[in-house]
């Protein structure tokens, strides 16, 4: 009874809160939201009366307030005023629209006025005012201008699609805005190691690709770039290894004594009446560990350089470390005095560490975390 009490109560001031909202609205000169909101308010409760009377009063004046906004655009000599236009003609439809959609709301106003005609004249008129501002902007020439430009054409296009030659204009525009960067070769500069950085070099490669998706901004290989005689790039992805060290090798040797936790039969005796019985003690080992780590770490820098002015704009270094280690042994003594984990270290036989290379893959992954994330945050900006 409680719970249903409680949902009546919330209901109400939803309901009372959705009223009040339709009439603030009116009360404030916001008409098309007063009659959005007492329309959505009769689909839920067809005869209540304070949404009737804000529909009834809100609507004439909404139409009064976008055809007068309207007809002053018509008589101004503002460049985009077929532009704007469009958008109030689009809410004078939607308003024609969600009246038609509501029962209740048609039958206080049986006869909404639809606009799409002078919507779609708007439109056609629209088109060339856009076309002729991306002209302008790509006139400019600068990145930003390109981006101004490339919104201009696809509103042309949405007014009128494949208007005149706004496809090449759009190509045209998307390649002026787009910053073009270039993603240097990783060197690896070693007397000691021969090394690649080429799986390193190609996941990086492939995460700027694949996952920063951004509509004006575009990676290239050094092999694209002369593939499309891209002479003038913006940014340049300088990177490098430097201070790195693969295979540093330090043994351990240590010996320990083992003792069981538990005692364990070790052997048996007669007692006087002849009775033969188990005998338990704890027993002991001594326990040779052989321990071998191999350490590789390195540190990559990262600089983003302006191309045209050679100017430095992101200057970060990145650290990793790998330690393979290998664990071997053996024991005098009684077994039983062991762990499970000593038991197998002594199983163990010496073993080689990985190659090189596979160390250098090894430490350069948490490299590849840092960089990759600071360079998406870097790039998110543009």
């Amino acid at each position: 009874m409680r719970k249903l009490l409680h949902y009546i109560v919330l209901s109400s001031l939803v309901v009372l809160t959705a009223c009040s909202s339709g009439e603030k609205a009116l009360q404030h000169g916001n008409y098309f939201a007063a009659v959005s909101k007492s329309v959505d308010r009769l689909r839920s409760n067809p005869d209540k009366i304070k949404a009737q009377e804000t529909l009834l009063s809100s609507y004439p004046l909404a139409v009064q307030w976008y055809e007068r906004e309207i007809n002053n655009l018509h008589t101004s000599a503002d460049p985009f005023k077929n532009t704007k236009s469009v958008d109030k003609y689009q809410l004078l439809n939607r308003m024609y629209n969600d009246i038609n959609r509501c029962p209740a709301a048609i039958r206080l106003i049986p006869n909404p006025k639809s606009y799409q005609y002078e919507l779609e004249q708007a439109k056609l008129n629209a088109a060339p005012e856009c076309y002729q501002a991306g002209l302008n902007a790509l006139a400019k020439g600068g990145r930003q201008d390109g981006i101004n430009a490339y919104n201009h054409f696809q509103k042309a296009n949405s007014f009128v699609p494949n208007y005149k030659d706004i496809q090449i204009k759009l190509e045209e525009a998307e390649y002026m805005a787009t910053l073009k960067v270039i993603i240097e070769h990783i060197p690896v500069n070693s007397q000691k190691y021969k090394l690649s950085s080429e799986f390193f070099q190609d996941q990086v490669t492939q995460y700027l690709f694949h996952n920063i998706k951004r509509r004006f901004v575009r990676f290239y290989t050094p092999k694209q770039a002369e593939l499309e005689k891209l002479e003038y790039p913006d940014h340049i992805i300088s990177m490098g290894f430097e201070d790195f060290v693969v295979g540093e090798t330090h043994d351990t040797n240590y010996e320990k004594e083992a003792i069981s936790a538990d005692s364990v039969e070790v052997g048996s005796t007669t007692l006087k009446n002849g009775d033969k019985i188990k005998v338990y003690n704890k027993v002991k080992a001594k326990l040779h560990i052989h321990k071998r780590e191999v350490i590789s770490k390195g540190l990559l820098f990262l600089k983003v350089i302006e191309f045209g002015n050679q100017k430095i704009i992101n200057d970060k270094r990145f650290g990793g470390q790998f330690i393979w280690f290998h664990e071997w042994g053996h024991f005098n003594g009684d077994e039983r005095a062991l762990s499970k984990e000593e038991l197998e270290i002594c199983e163990h036989e010496p073993i080689l560490p990985p190659a090189h290379q596979d160390l250098f893959v090894e430490f350069t992954k948490p490299i590849y975390k840092d960089l990759t994330e600071e360079l998406r945050k870097f790039y998110n900006r543009y």
